[in-house]
């Protein structure tokens, strides 16, 4: 799946504690992508794709390739986000209370269309296959030049970094509202 592979792409190049690649890597569409050795961060990633492939099925839309062609073809979106979090510990005048600070987030616009013949889904999967390739190396390009704004390591957890996947329409976010974004301080 190709959401799988971004997200584990996502993962592979964020999580900053003791992690172990995947071996063999994963593939799709003949493409190897990283991916970490985790049962737990698996099942919640298989977790939200599940929710992710439901909100694909409660957003279906229609449209028409041609302004006067009579087949239609039905297109589907969805968003997916990836948190990512810093604990941080505020102090009042007699407690202290943690709180998790978001150091950066990543927005993965999903669209789906169901194509409607062979040779539509012939040129579907290349254009999926040419995607997935940029979409990886445009990940690679980012975790590369984005170093500066990711805070110290100053815990001895296992994960330093909380993480959160979420489905907007599952919060009630509205796609106006929700942006990929670095998060520097």
């Amino acid at each position: 799946m190709y959401y799988l592979a971004i997200l584990s792409s996502i993962f592979f190049h964020r999580l900053f504690g003791s992690i172990r690649p995947l071996s063999p890597p994963r593939e799709v569409l003949e493409i190897a992508y990283p991916s970490v050795d985790d049962p737990a961060l698996d099942a919640l990633v298989d977790e939200k794709l599940t929710h992710l492939m439901a909100a694909l099925d409660t957003s279906s839309h229609s449209f028409a390739n041609q302004p006067h062609s009579e087949s239609t073809q039905h297109q589907r979106r969805a968003q997916l986000v990836v948190s990512f979090f810093e604990k941080k510990t505020r102090k009042a005048w007699f407690s202290k209370s943690e709180e998790e600070v978001c150091w950066e987030e990543w927005t993965i616009n999903v669209s789906s269309i169901t194509p409607r013949n062979e040779t539509e889904k012939i040129r579907v999967a290349k254009s999926a296959e040419s995607q997935l390739q940029m979409i990886i190396m445009k990940i690679i390009d980012i975790v590369n030049d984005n170093k500066d704004h990711i805070p110290p390591i100053a815990t001895t957890e296992a994960n330093p970094f909380p993480y959160q996947i979420s489905i907007p329409s599952e919060t009630g976010d509205t796609w106006g509202s929700v942006f990929k974004k670095i998060l520097v301080e």
